[in-house]
């Protein structure tokens, strides 16, 4: 234990040395690092980072930086023309460089950077181009200049070297990524054949949930309802794309698991389709459709064409469990049907067609929910739950129509309903010091916004504050729908804290539309602001919903 906290901290103290001397070497590491990072966040797609990065060109390389190198290289080679001793051009250079570290921010706020093999990979050429054009000008300008001295003439090269990097950190990155693609495919084609070939060696049964909103969460229901008579297995929280999907298969799944549980979601089409080749689900559920993504995807129509897609790859006969409750989810229920599959709707609808489980008789509080369920055949049960919202109540009706279909009786799923937990970061519930706090962080979407203004009004006996970014990804909806939401939360909240000033003026213009007042209105420039904002309104016995996280991509502060 000793050896290994000596050398923690001899690496931390060579780290804040390193800084100390090379302090815009340490801006242009952490500068690529967040290049790197938001370049995972858009799942190493060169375009879509080129993109990213042309629309925050300011917040990556900042023009007083620029300013300030131009400056740092022309003393230098002044310097260096005038016979200088090198030193004082290495002195011009460190104090500059404190002045920018001491400006510059990390990107990464709300996440770090995953180092995996494929991070790693694109790293070692973003740093190996780095280097060489580092060296090169280096070895460029020491040749050039006509100067007196020669280390002096190699230092200003250097220097001029590194700031070019510094300054073009995002091209390089995007550079490199664009190297190891040939190659990542060639990794990926080898993966995704290994987990084909699993797969089709597996004798257990695949279940697909896909969904705009809900899926997570039925994921977890489902999984559990099941664990009642099956061994199963669940793609992880967070992991619900092709290759995240396809390194589960490889390392996790095993032949004792009678049923595997897997979440698909979708940036643009064929995304799922490409799972579902994959995994061949026999049993799919579909949770809803809406406008979650509209800005990736571009229309609604094109939003229901993907999600559809773990529908269509059923077998013939197969069962495809659909929301009654979501107009779109009928119309594609429809669509099942005549594409020969077995359509198993669930709902809390009274005036709903035949379902196969209906909800009803709710009582829904702020400790949890009570329901009655009444399946197609006549069969009926009363279940408790610790689950909030009548959101949640709809995902544990999927889930129960999923574990019916593979003969897990409804008696058999009281105790698992009554265990259930949230999924992580989706309304849960967290108390410390007579402060609750509800942390909804990973429903950016109108309708999972509105349902956790439902539970947060079902809280008594102390302020109820709302912490929100808002809703992003709606595409030209996305403005309206904002301010909507905070025309809904006006009549719930006594104090609401917005995060970021110009993507959450919608939401504040619908609380005020709201009549709410407009000094219990506060925004934060960013979600490290907001703490100290909470400090001096927070009391015990108040109520805090933090409602959205936003990726690091969309954050305010890096516009």
């Amino acid at each position: 234990m000793g050896g290994n906290g000596g050398r923690g901290a001899l690496m931390t103290w060579l780290g804040r040395a390193a800084t100390l001397v090379l302090p815009y070497g340490a801006v242009v590491v952490s500068r690529g690092l967040d290049c790197l990072y938001i370049l995972q966040l858009e799942r190493y797609k060169p375009d879509r980072f080129r993109a990213w990065v042309v629309s925050h060109r300011r917040a990556l390389v900042p023009g007083r930086e620029c300013l300030l190198q131009a400056l740092t290289v022309a003393v230098a080679v002044a310097l260096a023309l005038a016979g200088q001793h090198w030193l004082g051009s290495a002195v011009v250079w460190l104090v500059t460089g404190h002045i920018i570290q001491s400006r510059h921010r990390s990107l990464q706020v709300s996440q770090r950077l995953h180092w995996t093999t494929r991070a790693a990979r694109v790293a070692a050429v973003a740093l190996g181009l780095s280097g060489f054009l580092v060296a090169w000008a280096a070895n460029t300008v020491g040749q050039a200049l006509p100067a007196p001295d020669a280390v002096s003439r190699y230092v200003a090269g250097a220097i001029g070297g590194l700031a070019f990097v510094g300054l073009l950190t995002p091209t390089i990155v995007g550079l490199a990524a664009r190297a190891v693609a040939p190659l990542e495919r060639v990794i990926a084609r080898k993966f995704l054949a290994d987990a084909t070939r699993r797969m089709g060696a597996y004798r257990g049964r695949v279940l697909g949930i896909t969904g705009s909103y809900g899926k997570t969460s039925t994921k977890y229901v489902v999984a559990d309802l099941l664990s009642a008579r099956y061994r199963v297995l669940k793609t992880p929280a967070g992991v619900n794309t092709t290759m995240g999907i396809t390194r589960v298969i490889r390392e996790e799944l095993r032949d004792e698991h009678e049923a595997f549980v897997v979440e698909m979601s979708a940036y643009g089409p064929g995304e799922i389709r490409e799972v579902c080749d994959v995994v061949r689900p026999t049993l799919g559920i579909l949770t809803a459709v809406g406008v979650q993504h509209l800005e990736r995807f571009g229309t609604p129509e094109r939003i229901a064409e993907a999600k559809y897609e773990l529908i269509a790859a059923l077998p013939a006969g197969a069962p495809a469990v659909i929301n009654a409750d979501d107009a779109v989810c009928v119309r594609l229920a429809e669509r099942a049907r005549t594409d020969g599959k077995r359509v198993l709707l669930y709902g809390m609808g009274e005036g709903a067609a035949r379902l196969a489980v209906r909800g009803t008789e709710f009582a829904v509080s702020a400790r949890g929910s009570r329901f009655r369920v009444i399946t197609a055949d006549g069969q009926t049960e009363t279940f408790e739950t610790k689950l909030l919202g009548r959101w949640n109540l709809s995902n544990v009706l999927a889930g129960i129509a999923a574990a019916l279909e593979w003969g897990v009786p409804l008696a058999a799923m009281k105790p698992a309903v009554g265990g259930l937990v949230p999924a992580p970061r989706r309304l849960e519930i967290h108390e410390e010091g007579g402060v609750i706090r509800i942390l909804d962080v990973a429903n950016a979407n109108p309708r999972g916004a509105e349902m956790a203004l439902e539970v947060l009004s079902q809280f008594t006996g102390g302020s109820r504050i709302l912490i929100t970014p808002g809703m992003v990804e709606l595409g030209p909806i996305e403005a309206e729908e904002n301010r909507r939401f905070g025309e809904k939360a006006a009549p719930v909240c006594d104090y609401v804290v917005l995060v970021g000033a110009e993507q959450t003026r919608p939401i504040r213009q619908g609380l005020l539309d709201g009549g709410f007042p407009a000094d219990k209105v506060l925004t934060a420039r960013q979600a490290q602001d907001v703490t100290e904002f909470l400090a001096g309104i927070v009391r015990p016995g108040d109520i805090l919903l933090y409602e959205n996280r936003l990726p690091d991509t969309y954050l305010e502060v890096a516009s």
